[in-house]
């Protein structure tokens, strides 16, 4: 059947229009402060009231799923000040998850941990994640190690998450991780979620972004998770109202000691945080600080990693208005380098000439928040014990027993030590040798797909030099290449080495790819797996991206993207082809949709790209769905898909639909540049739909087009 121009622009906007024309109910519950395994109301020493998770009376607005039990801490005395929430637990050997309904904005998640001794459950064999939506807050994660290396009893991680308009509830998953020892388990003690005002969110919807240390300004948006690494007041008996406002919420300020005029002169703060992380540094300002310096008299700098960030002067002719305040001042700081580096120290110094007057400097107090990194993850290693717990325990046991006098236990020790030494070079080296072999596609791949040395991926990229550079993200660089003496050009993706994750995506891709052949699908020629390196070779697509041409190339032309509406119209059809070549030809979900996911040929052919997160559905149960991690790209997640975890072939369609609005509109899926109510592509299209104003959407360079063809 053949469809006219004008059909297809009608079946386009009809397609649009019920994929988006949907309502989700307004969620009627806000904060909420939970202490797990407990049952009824409880008031902590504060006077806030918690509430228990055995039989909830708010079960509306929070649901449970998954298998786990409860218990109160047992061979542990807590005082009655942290009875509430660290006398009870809820534990599981396997998956469980909250789901609670909040309404939409910021929010702040704090987990309570108190890793005691419950019955059934062994001391020292906690060893889970922790999942909100897209975001790992917490992987491979122990509390016990945790909390024995800071040397507490109990503590407190806190996360700062958005919840979209669209989205109804906030889940909190707990995955124990696999393990030789089928002992391992996840278990919370209390959760509170909050919500941030406006005036304090830490996101950014437009303006110039938060100026990162020493480069250019950086985006902070809702598509980010945080963790609260640090928050400090610098002077106990003045608070600045920012922090007030934040402190009566959630009670978190660490007070610093009260110092002398000339202490406060100059004073660094040394914060230890995870390397591999970009952090936001909130500097709190004083109102007496900021009238000292109005009027000259108070000259200070302040310094981030031993660049100046603030003066007297910046604190003036940057102020806001008096209807602004509280009043502070946002960074980037970015610590590079490997996670398996663990901790660096962040510097905060204040510096002045002058002597404050009654102690009152330009600064009250400052905040340090970690972002999560391109793999939604806020996880990181474990840190070391203290020097005084570092040794093995058997070590430490049989140093009380015997005594360090003892030569013979002195002896003991020392080849006790030298075993262990050889025990984990053993390990490492089998490790590294059973990691090798799971990296290794299968037979059939290997037979289909063509293999590459690392001496031809570096003469194809010239070493891999920057100038064949033509794409970055996340999983790694893409460079241009020729092969086979020159006679061909490709496409060679250089993953990152580092990562189980890139492993596991990078076999999958193989395995898949290497199974599918279809004219809307982009071909892998090959891969090489040499020397820990994980690059796959794929034919070359002249034209780039649907997303370059639609709004990033389009940003350089005052005309916008230069895509006429009748190549748009075969993408999206090329596209559409390419997918329901994977719903049905292969039962695949290809789960990471999006218009930089679909390459253009040198005709503007589409074809579909990246399957590193697809997964397969069996043939008996097409129409069934997958529950798993919630992976893709922010703004093209299926809202369902995203609250619940269950994958289905339509979390395929609906990124599809977004990217037909991005094709329409010539807009990306998520814009901070927008104001508040338009950044969500979906959500602004939705709503223009439903006040019959669909012609809104359309890009204004394409509308003369269409009107023409109609």
């Amino acid at each position: 059947m053949h469809l006219s121009p004008v059909s297809l622009a009608l079946l386009f906007l009809c397609f649009v229009t019920f994929i988006f024309a949907t309502n989700n109910p307004t969620p009627s519950t806000g904060d909420v402060s939970i202490n797990c395994g407990s049952n009824g109301a409880s008031t902590a020493h504060d006077g806030r009231e918690w509430l228990g998770d055995v039989q909830p009376k708010f079960s509306s607005s929070v649901q449970m799923e998954g298998s786990s039990t409860t218990s109160s801490v047992i061979h542990k005395l807590i005082s009655s000040d942290d009875s509430v929430p660290h006398k009870t637990a809820r534990l599981s050997r396997s998956r469980f998850s909250y789901a609670f309904q909040v309404n939409p904005g910021q929010k702040i998640l704090r987990l309570h941990f108190n890793p005691a001794q419950y019955k059934g459950f062994k001391s020292f064999k906690d060893l889970f994640s922790v999942e909100v939506g897209p975001f790992t807050l917490l992987s491979n994660f122990s509390a016990s190690l945790f909390a024995n290396a800071l040397g507490v009893n109990s503590f407190v991680k806190e996360f700062g998450i958005n919840i979209e308009e669209y989205q109804q509830y906030l889940n909190i998953i707990f995955s124990p991780e696999n393990s030789q020892s089928l002992d391992t388990y996840a278990f919370i003690n209390g959760i509170e979620i909050m919500s941030v005002p406006a005036s304090l969110s830490y996101y950014y919807s437009g303006g110039i972004g938060v100026q990162v240390v020493g480069k250019s300004p950086f985006y902070v948006d809702s598509s980010t998770a945080l963790e609260i690494i640090h928050r400090l007041n610098i002077k106990q008996d003045s608070v600045s109202s920012t922090a007030n406002n934040i402190g009566n919420m959630f009670g978190i300020w660490e007070s610093g000691p009260n110092r002398k005029a000339r202490e406060i002169k100059n004073i660094t703060w040394k914060v230890p945080v995870d390397v591999g992380f970009k952090y936001l540094v909130r500097l709190h300002f004083s109102e007496i600080g900021f009238k000292m310096a109005e009027i000259g008299g108070l000259i200070y700098k302040v310094h981030i990693n031993e660049i100046i960030v603030n003066t007297n002067i910046n604190i003036v002719t940057e102020k806001d208005d008096e209807s602004s305040m509280p009043w502070y001042r946002d960074y980037i700081v970015i610590m590079k380098g490997h996670k398996q580096e663990g901790k660096r120290e962040l510097l905060i110094c204040l510096e002045s000439n002058d002597e404050f007057m009654d102690g009152q400097g330009p600064l009250k107090g400052f905040e340090i928040m970690k972002l999560s990194n391109p793999d939604n993850s806020l996880s990181s290693p474990h840190p070391l014990p203290p020097a005084r717990d570092s040794s093995h325990w058997i070590i430490k046991n049989l140093v009380k027993v015997l005594g360090w006098r003892n030569i013979i236990a002195t002896l003991t020790i020392i080849g006790l030590a030298l075993v262990n030494i050889s025990i984990y070079a053993l390990l490492q080296i089998w490790e590294a040798s059973r990691t090798k072999e799971e990296n290794k596609p299968s037979a059939k791949a290997e037979r289909l797909c063509r293999q590459f040395s690392l001496a031809e991926m570096q003469l194809a990229t010239r070493n891999f030099s920057d100038a064949h550079l033509i794409g970055k993200g996340g999983f790694g660089k893409v460079y241009k290449g020729l092969i086979d003496n020159g006679r061909e050009t490709v496409a060679i993706k250089r993953q990152k080495s580092n990562s189980k994750q890139g492993a596991r995506e990078f076999l999958t891709e193989i395995e898949t790819l290497t199974e599918l052949r279809h004219v809307n699908l982009v071909s892998l020629i090959g891969y090489c797996n040499e020397h820990g390196e994980m690059i796959l070779v794929y034919e070359y697509m002249a034209s780039g991206t649907l997303g370059d041409h639609l709004y990033k190339l389009a940003r350089k032309s005052e005309n916008g993207s230069s895509l006429t509406w009748k190549q748009r119209l075969n993408i999206c059809i090329g596209a559409g082809r390419g997918l329901d070549y994977l719903h049905t030809g292969h039962p695949l979900i290809h789960r990471d949709v999006k218009a930089s996911n679909i390459l253009l040929d040198e005709n503007f052919i589409a074809k579909v790209s990246d399957f590193g997160l697809a997964k397969h559905l069996s043939r008996s149960r097409l129409e069934s769905h997958i529950s798993t991690k919630v992976k893709g790209t922010f703004g093209y997640l299926d809202p369902n898909y995203l609250m619940t975890g269950k994958l289905t072939k339509s979390s395929d369609t609906y990124a599809f639909g977004v990217v037909l609005l991005e094709v329409l509109s010539g807009r990306p899926a998520l814009d901070p540049s927008f104001p508040v109510y338009e950044q969500n592509l979906p959500k602004w299209a939705r709503e223009n739909i439903s006040k019959g104003k669909a012609d809104q959407i359309v890009a204004p360079n394409l509308r003369s087009e269409i009107s023409e063809i109609a």
